[in-house]
């Protein structure tokens, strides 16, 4: 016999717990300790059957931790106050007598936590605990149900699961009408929770700016920056723009916003993707370069190539860019060489040097370029992010002294000896590479991957891009693109692809992704031809049906057969499992070596007809039905 009461305290706790533990992480310290001292008052109250804090006690303690919550409210983090108080409200229900009220409270305090935990993270762990939740509470409310008429109530084992099988069915048959439903309800533009959702602090892996003195090491970070789902490209086409720095003092690149128009001349031949950026403060768009075209509602296009995004930003969303990725862009129109030869007001002497070399290699731009990439080949650099030389020689120093650091170096010392030289150039700062994921098909872009490139302009060509970091005498072991095989790279890959899908099929399924879904069913369906469907699903139509009918011809001494003859093999199945006595024995030895009474009542009653050439009455069918019933479980394998 099974207590009820003690299995609905115990799915209490494993409903509080679905409630907690998605939100523990982003609680402060405080609410974590009283959720954990709250679980352990309670389960130390529930096993001494005694709760010395009545619930009014708990009510006053309740208050001004509320009142404290209140005054910490702000308008720019509203969220950490809330997720507190809902914390501290479940612990302190968790800590007290769990009768039906209490009880149906923790529900709904968890349901509350669960929810608040998504305005941090909606992954798809997610939905696991809320698929937990909602089995744990259709069964709880259940058996809240026979609590509430008894407090003491006790049901068999056979009764309990008949009890947990119809509760588990009403969540089970709600489920199809949720996958129903989820495409083709209304989308509100603006997301529910969206209002309450902290400004994301996270920065991808370049910033607004090009320092290339400011610290003397770099930490990577492997924080994804992006996934972007296209077919697989090589690594030369693998460059990620971002933004562009076209104004110096010397060290620090910066943007101006006001940039001259360019008249491009863009070969159709592009390559297209689907962009899922990770939520950042940033409103620059990532893509291949160079995009020719970025599919978002409110975008701000400048004529260097730089898409951003208007409106608020720190939420997941994904867009389509179109690039033509060959790395040289022809410009009809001239460029404004004054604008991207603007220079310092003053440049050591061993730059104005050095420059004047460049000069002299050449008479035009394509020339000078290829003297100072030879230069930069020739000279002993290094690729390196430790060691780096700072303060506001650094770029001098790299040149000339240490000759080592990482591409923001190489890209702002390359770009002022074209710019001092007199070829126009500008700083250009992205991703290179990034993982593919052949199960996806999409790439993945962290934020070690950040980089900074050149693109300098030579007439009747256009825009050229120059990597100087690959002119590094070590480029080949930073760039070299390995190809994991192991097992737990697969491993990752395939929970990548789980992570994906979940956010492109749920977080950021929008209005006009339901549109698009709309449009593309309508199209189908005005494509159909029913003639064609019939004809299409006749075979499987007829192959099926003589599957059924073959089925039904083997099975017919069991589906044909009287019900005398299934209730007996039935009653020779169960006295098999429970008591071990093997089929063949006569039904009068089976009661003698079982010496149990209700066998021995199902064989005079069955004796009873059979053997006196009669068909079982509906009343001693049902008693026969019964007696199995209550032979399940009863025995033990005795003979």
């Amino acid at each position: 016999m099974v207590r009820i009461r003690s299995l609905t305290a115990l799915l209490t706790y494993v409903i509080g717990l679905c409630g907690m533990i998605p939100l523990f992480p982003w609680l402060t310290t405080f609410p974590r300790m009283i959720l954990v001292v709250g679980l352990l008052s309670g389960l130390l109250q529930d096993r001494r059957g005694s709760w010395p804090l009545k619930p009014w006690i708990q009510n006053v303690l309740v208050v001004p931790v509320f009142l404290f919550y209140a005054f910490q409210f702000d308008r720019t983090n509203p969220v950490q106050p809330v997720i507190s108080v809902l914390a501290i409200m479940l612990s302190v229900r968790l800590s007290g007598e769990k009768n039906v009220r209490h009880s149906l409270q923790i529900y709904a305090l968890s349901l509350f936590c669960l929810a608040s935990s998504s305005l941090f993270d909606l992954s798809p762990i997610f939905l696991v605990y809320l698929g937990i939740l909602i089995f744990m509470v259709a069964l709880a409310l259940v058996l809240l149900t026979f609590q509430n008429q008894d407090n003491a109530m006790m049901v068999t084992v056979a009764e309990l699961k008949r009890i947990m099988f119809y509760a588990l069915m009403m969540p089970v048959l709600a489920v199809p009408l949720l996958v129903i439903f989820f495409p083709i309800m209304p989308r509100t533009q603006i997301p529910l929770w969206h209002f309450l959702n902290p400004k994301a602090t996270r920065a991808t892996g370049y910033s607004d700016t090009v320092d290339p003195g400011s610290q003397n090491s770099i930490a990577e970070s492997r924080s994804l920056a992006f996934r972007a789902e296209m077919p697989r490209q090589t690594q030369n086409q693998l460059y990620w723009r971002g933004t562009v720095f076209n104004r110096t003092d010397g060290i620090k690149w910066t943007r101006t916003a006001q940039v001259p128009a360019e008249q491009l001349e863009i070969s159709r031949q592009t390559v297209t993707q689907v962009i899922y950026p990770e939520p950042s403060t940033t409103r620059t768009l990532i893509s291949l370069d160079r995009p020719v075209a970025i599919a978002l509602p409110r975008v701000k296009r400048s004529p260097d190539g730089v898409f951003e995004r208007i409106g608020a930003t720190g939420k997941r969303e994904s867009y389509r860019a179109d690039s033509y990725t060959r790395g040289q862009v022809t410009q009809r129109n001239y460029a404004n060489r004054i604008f991207y030869l603007q220079m310092p007001d003053h440049l050591s002497a061993r730059v104005k040097d050095l420059a004047s070399e460049i000069v002299l290699s050449g008479k035009d731009d394509r020339s000078r370029i290829a003297f100072l990439e030879n230069y930069f080949r020739n000279g002993s650099y290094r690729y390196s992010t430790k060691d780096l030389a700072t303060g506001d020689k650094a770029v001098e120093q790299f040149i000339f002294d240490k000759k080592q650091g990482h591409c923001e170096f190489f890209a702002s010392a390359f770009a002022l000896l074209l710019r001092a030289a007199g070829v126009p150039c500008r700083l250009v700062g992205g991703y290179l590479g990034g993982e593919y994921n052949e199960l996806g098909g999409y790439y993945l872009v962290s934020d070690e991957k950040a980089h900074v490139w050149v693109e300098a302009y030579v007439d009747k060509i256009g825009w050229m891009r120059i990597d100087p970091s690959s002119f590094a005498f070590n480029a080949a072991e930073v760039w070299t693109v390995s190809s994991p095989r192991s097992l737990k790279f697969r491993i990752n890959m395939a929970l990548d692809s789980l992570n994906h899908s979940w956010n492109r099929s749920v977080i950021i399924y929008d209005f006009e992704q339901q549109m698009n879904v709309a449009r593309s069913v309508g199209s189908r369906l005005q494509g159909i031809s029913p003639a064609g469907i019939i004809r299409s699903s006749l075979p499987y139509f007829i192959g099926g049906l003589l599957c059924a009918v073959l089925y039904f011809i083997a099975r017919r001494a069991l589906v044909f057969c009287p019900r005398e003859q299934r209730i007996l093999s039935r009653f020779l199945s169960v006295v098999e499992h429970e008591y071990g006595i093997q089929r063949g024995v006569g039904l009068f030895e089976i009661a003698c070596a079982a010496n149990n009474s209700t066998i021995s009542e199902f064989v005079t009653i069955y004796a009873g007809a059979i053997y006196h050439d009669r068909r079982l009455t509906d009343d001693e069918y049902r008693k026969l039905q019964k007696n199995i019933r209550m032979l399940n479980g009863s025995g033990s394998k005795k003979t």
